[in-house]
């Protein structure tokens, strides 16, 4: 046990620790400065799985360890928020693969050859097994982008264009507008 070098105002007495007690209250002024500096970055999002939340905190830890290594190896001295963008940039700089163009899902751009080529009217597709017709959405009823929307089912298809349309108007209308 060591005193404090404080007194009680009641009794008069000086106040005694356990030395334990005093060396961590010493040593105790890093921690809180660490987790000061790491507030005002946190990189911790709001999530439930707890095993996330430590791997978070531990990162942040790793890079505040690091920028102190670094300032006193350096002897530069850089603001903390400076430094992550830094580490940031150099390791997306080294590790960055860039995205491979998406292969499925619908045409980025809308087919302008629909407005320039010769058009015959629609025909009926036949399935090759069965001979059976297949209905599908009408491209022009589904955008409704001149008309409410609707969810018209249709059976006719433009074969040029592969795509299906209604009869009237909506085939005449998906090849001689551009916004149908």
């Amino acid at each position: 046990m060591s005193a404090t070098g404080k007194v009680d105002h009641l009794t008069g007495e000086r106040k005694i620790k356990p030395d334990c007690v005093l060396d961590y209250n010493l040593k105790m002024g890093a921690v809180d400065k660490a987790d000061m500096i790491n507030s005002f970055v946190v990189c911790t999002r709001k999530t439930t799985k707890w095993y996330k939340k430590i791997f978070l905190q531990l990162i942040d830890t790793a890079i505040l360890n690091g920028s102190i290594v670094h300032r006193q190896l350096t002897g530069k001295v850089i603001t903390y928020q400076k430094y992550r963008e830094n580490l940031m940039r150099e390791l997306l700089e080294e590790h960055h693969t860039p995205r491979r163009p998406s292969t499925g899902g619908r045409p980025a751009v809308d087919n302008p050859l629909r407005l320039t080529a010769r058009h015959f009217p629609c025909k009926v597709p036949q399935t090759a097994a069965q001979g059976s017709r297949t209905r599908r959405h009408c491209k022009v009823c589904l955008s409704g982008a001149r008309r409410s929307k609707q969810r018209k089912m249709t059976k006719y298809m433009c074969l040029a264009c592969d795509t299906p349309l209604c009869i009237s108007p909506c085939f005449e209308e998906y090849h001689m507008l551009k916004h149908y």
